[in-house]
């Protein structure tokens, strides 16, 4: 029978304080990117990603907008939607009740309604990790030392940063954009993961409860709960629900193999919360098999693992006290019958593995690990030594070690917000331009425009981008290249009416201008001029024909 951790009030209290202070810290640079916004710059509301951030915003202007099923807004391909993205969906939907879907300030509120979301969630994410690793280690100290370093833990990419190997191997170190690997990021600007976070470890922390109950009438309904949590993260990313199976298949080989016998009662009780998770991965599969739109947009969705040197850089720090937290945890399932630190071992043992199997999004199997990976660090810290001075020694090495990347992406982030320019913050002609274009056209058009530009068009406006987006327009490639080609006045003729036929409208601004930096309207010959604008504008729509 494991043995039931609690948190004291006064534990709770200061992780409280602690989740606070960390969600204020993350969004003082985006305050100050709004407070430095003036008339010609308008803050857009991301710090890093800004590419993905804006396609956040368009699928909340979907909500917004009344709709409740996602469709591509980067791609011209026509095609139905899917209950997809729906935590962004729904906030749109928030957003509406008390902002007007379509008046002028809908995308501002848009990234507002977005870090309130990022705040709740962030700080909702802190609480439950804290909850997770007190689960595991007893004494109050060792699980604020292990709330920080999930928080704020990283690896030692700042020391490649700082040595001019930022760049290393082709990409940057892993602990500088894989969110699914640690928190910060997460906690920085993505509320979807750290919802679907919180959904894991909640989950898990469910079906603990269940393991230590024997009567199916006490445990049945708190591994169906688990299994609630399971799909509401799996309603945020869909494919963690896999991950969260092959999480739990090795879990249960390392019970079979600790205890020499197959762990049925985990088994059941797992298998429970699975079947409950079940329809949402299902669902998903599904829908990404039927509509070509969104498979060729997922074949297209690549995210390879870092090289190996970047991922042993990103985890040495931690893995070194954790490899004696995983001989704790091995020996703590034998001596007293708990599974649950099989867990611990079976996660870190595995996200190696699952993040170099042969698929598209290999770095995103890495979700959670920093929880485990923590938790048996610190377990770890207290077995290297039985001085309390070597110790803690270590314990501050480690800080010293892993807490600089955070600070790093904070005082990026700040710097980027204090210096106005494309793509976190857009010139206010331009927003204006697209204001204007989304009053005059017909919801849903479909805009040419640079790859740029095409990235914040579903953002302020209820239209279509022929290209905007990596993974999410397809053929991206090739639509940009036409892009650049139609506006250097270099596409063929018979390519230049095809493109024409697969749009409606034509935006032109600085971004569209060809590299030689000749500004030409050569292109509209055949075009209608847009009401509300000049040729001579810095921006100019054109609405193109069709017969």
């Amino acid at each position: 029978m494991p043995e039931r951790a609690t948190v004291s009030a006064r534990e709770w209290r200061w992780a409280i304080l602690f989740a606070a202070a960390v969600m204020v810290l993350t969004t003082i640079p985006y305050v100050a990117g709004w407070l430095v916004q003036d008339d010609d710059w308008q803050f857009g509301g991301m710090l890093f990603g800004a590419d993905d951030g804006y396609s956040y915003l368009a699928k909340m202007r979907l909500g917004a907008r009344g709709d409740w099923l996602f469709t591509v807004r980067y791609t011209s391909e026509p095609h139905d939607g899917a209950l997809l993205f729906l935590p962004y969906i729904l906030l749109g939907h928030l957003t509406a009740l008390v902002v007007d879907s379509q008046g002028a300030d809908l995308t501002p509120a848009l990234a507002v309604t977005f870090h309130v979301a990022r705040i709740v969630c962030g700080f909702g994410l802190l609480l439950v990790a804290y909850r997770f690793a007190a689960a595991f280690l007893r004494r109050p100290h060792t699980r604020r030392l292990a709330l920080v370093l999930i928080a704020l833990g990283g690896g030692l990419g700042w020391l490649l940063a700082l040595a001019g190997q930022g760049h290393l191997f082709g990409s940057l170190p892993v602990d500088f954009y894989v969110p699914e690997g640690y928190s910060f990021l997460i906690l920085f600007g993505l509320p979807h993961l750290a919802l679907a976070r919180s959904g894991l470890l909640g989950g898990f922390l469910l079906l603990f409860g269940a393991l230590g109950e024997a009567e199916p009438r006490r445990w049945l309904p708190r591994a169906a709960l688990a299994g609630l949590c399971w799909a509401v993260m799996g309603l945020c990313v869909p494919f963690y629900v896999a991950v969260l199976y092959a999480l739990l298949g090795a879990w249960g080989l390392a019970a079979w193999i600790a205890q020499r016998r197959f762990p049925w009662a985990l088994f059941w009780r797992a298998a429970v919360g699975a079947a409950v998770a079940l329809p949402v991965l299902l669902y998903s599969a599904l829908v990404f098999a039927a509509n070509d739109v969104l498979a060729e947009w997922s074949s297209q969705n690549r995210l390879p693992s870092p090289h190996v040197l970047h991922a042993v850089a990103g985890y040495v720090v931690l893995a070194i006290p954790a490899l004696w937290g995983i001989r704790w945890a091995w020996r703590k399932s034998a001596r007293r019958g708990d599974l649950r630190s099989l867990l611990l071992v079976a996660w870190v043992v595995s996200a190696p593995v699952l993040v170099y199997l042969p698929v598209n999004v290999q770095r995103r199997l890495a979700e959670g690990v920093i929880v485990p990976l923590v938790v048996l660090a610190v377990a770890g810290l207290r077995l290297m030594s039985r001085q309390r001075r070597r110790r803690a020694l270590a314990r501050n090495v480690v800080l010293a070690l892993a807490l600089p990347t955070a600070l790093l992406l904070w005082l990026g982030g700040l710097v980027s917000a204090l210096a106005p320019d494309r793509p976190l913050f857009r010139p206010r002609a331009e927003i204006a331009a697209l204001e204007r274009l989304d009053a005059a056209a017909p919801r849903d058009a479909v805009v040419l425009s640079s790859k740029e530009t095409g990235n914040v068009v579903p953002a302020y406006t209820d239209l279509i981008a022929y290209v905007g987006h990596g993974p999410e327009t397809i053929d991206s490639g090739r639509k940009e290249q036409q892009a650049q080609d139609f506006f250097a006045g270099t596409l063929a003729a018979d390519e230049r009416r095809a493109l024409l036929d697969a749009v409606d409208v034509v935006f032109y601004g600085p971004l569209e201008v060809p590299e030689d930096g000749a500004r030409s309207l050569d292109w509209a010959a055949g075009l209608r001029l847009m009401p509300g604008f000049a040729p001579d504008d810095p921006y100019v729509v054109y609405e193109v024909p069709h017969d």
